[in-house]
């Protein structure tokens, strides 16, 4: 499917599977026939910047873009033409955008760190930007119920918002063991540590060593502790612990 003239950076199915939504660095939105792979109309145009995030509503009656611009736009699915003014709150980049399930709100992530949460019928901003990510939040979306919305960011967290309190419904869950501090009031993130191989607790408490030889078998080096069925057994039947346990490995 060609008609972009630059980068393609997000691209979205409607919720029948017929059509196809792209946005790119073009600064232009295209809409798709899924089944033949040619362009519906011509090409949405508004944004005066790349557009990094699109998406469709629920019923496939609208679309959601979002724009290096610092805007986010409504379009029409059906004829292509914007839906009121852009929606204007982001102090940087628009990053991903994301409709919930009965479509009535949108949430939006940024480089300026926020989510925001959008009105989709009025485009007014609904209460106070989401604040506690430390760096560019690069995608956001609602829980199937959308009464939870799930941010991820380049503070190599992830964390978890209730949509109806706009406060934090969960601790973040870290990536890097030494990155961002989280500060939320509850969840527990463990940490394999790659260097010494001590899997960490949520205070950066020594919990228990993972031999060399079985390290491999985790993700990777940094991410939270998951061990699937099948993966690794770890035998304690042999553990040595008391009151000083974490001093059992020497320095």
């Amino acid at each position: 499917m060609r008609g972009h003239t630059s980068s393609v950076w997000s691209v979205s199915f409607s919720s029948d599977g017929t059509r196809i939504v792209t946005g790119s660095r073009d600064r232009t939105v295209r809409l798709w026939d899924a089944g033949t792979g040619e362009p519906v109309g011509e090409p949405l145009r508004g944004h005066t910047s790349s557009v990094s995030s699109v998406s469709f509503s629920p019923d496939g009656s609208c679309i959601i873009t979002g724009s290096w611009d610092r805007t986010v736009r409504l379009w029409d699915a059906g004829t292509g033409k914007s839906v009121g003014e852009p929606l204007r709150g982001h102090t940087d980049l628009v990053l991903s955008v994301s409709f919930s399930p009965d479509g009535t709100r949108i949430v939006t992530g940024s480089r300026d760190r926020t989510v925001r949460l959008w009105d989709a019928g009025t485009g007014e901003p609904v209460g106070e930007p989401l604040r506690g990510h430390t760096d560019s939040v690069r995608s956001v979306s609602f829980s199937p119920d959308g009464t939870r919305i799930v941010s991820g960011s380049d503070d190599s967290t992830v964390r978890l918002w209730d949509a109806g309190t706009r406060r934090p419904s969960q601790q973040c869950a870290e990536s890097d063991p030494l990155g961002a501090s989280c500060d939320g009031p509850s969840s527990t993130p463990f940490f394999l540590n790659s260097t010494g191989g001590w899997v960490l607790g949520p205070k950066r408490q020594l919990l228990f060593w993972v031999p060399p030889a079985s390290r491999h078998l985790f993700y990777s080096p940094g991410t939270a502790l998951v061990i699937p069925r099948g993966g690794p057994e770890l035998d304690l039947s042999r553990m040595a612990h008391g009151v000083h346990w974490q001093q059992c490995r020497k320095g």
